[in-house]
């Protein structure tokens, strides 16, 4: 299970930190919202761990510009914020659970164990013998073992797996991955495609000259 923490006290992302790892989570650290916006688009995360009052973007902001992209990902806040008004701006943010500074790790694996659970059963894709995807949680797995590939190649892969068999369009792609992104690089979508190939085969994809892909 990998977990963004996103805390600006050094002295608390350590401690979260050693605990996490040690209790077995795979935990990657932002001490402010704009280097957590960069890690989740670049990474996958099972659960993100997130104070409110952060620089730059505050953790509110950071959830809600990631909800409004489609990521479902369960979030925790942790703040030491007591007021209703914060805690209803939290809820309405999309967070699923709220724990309050200073709290007990223990309590805090608690309920990191009981959001997690609650996201349970997922809905997945079976690719092939050794390969499945997971829609929910936005997972390819080998195995039963995750493997580790960047949000666009997620995004494309399950474009395609929801597709299976027939062609995605370039606009299709275009739409799904960069939005309201006015350039879009060819050379770009080209890498992903190739990305993907090299997990699944050359075969696996089909290229349908001026139009778009066909996942086999």
């Amino acid at each position: 299970m990998r977990v963004l923490v996103l805390e600006d006290n050094e002295l608390l992302l350590e401690t979260l930190e050693d605990f996490l790892e040690n209790e077995g989570y795979e935990i990657d650290l932002a001490k402010d919202g704009e280097e957590a916006l960069r890690l989740s688009y670049k990474n996958s995360y099972n659960l993100y761990l997130l104070d409110i009052k952060v620089p730059l973007i505050d953790g509110i902001e950071f959830l809600k510009e990631l909800r409004e992209y489609g990521d479902e990902t369960p979030a925790i806040f942790i703040t030491s914020s007591t007021d209703k008004e914060s805690i209803a701006k939290g809820y309405e943010a999309g967070c699923d659970e709220y724990i309050k500074k200073p709290f007990d790790l223990d309590e805090l694996l608690m309920r990191i164990k009981a959001v997690l659970k609650r996201v349970e059963p997922q809905e997945t894709i079976k690719i092939d013998e050794s390969y499945s995807y997971n829609i929910k949680r936005k997972r390819l797995l080998k195995d039963d073992q995750e493997v580790k590939i960047n949000l666009k190649d997620l995004q494309l892969l399950e474009l395609l797996l929801k597709n299976r068999g027939e062609v995605v369009t370039k606009e299709m792609i275009k739409d799904e991955l960069w939005r309201n992104e006015d350039v879009v690089s060819g050379g770009a979508l080209r890498v992903y495609i190739n990305n993907l190939k090299k997990i699944f085969g050359k075969e696996a994809i089909e290229n349908i000259r001026g139009l778009g892909y066909r996942f086999k």
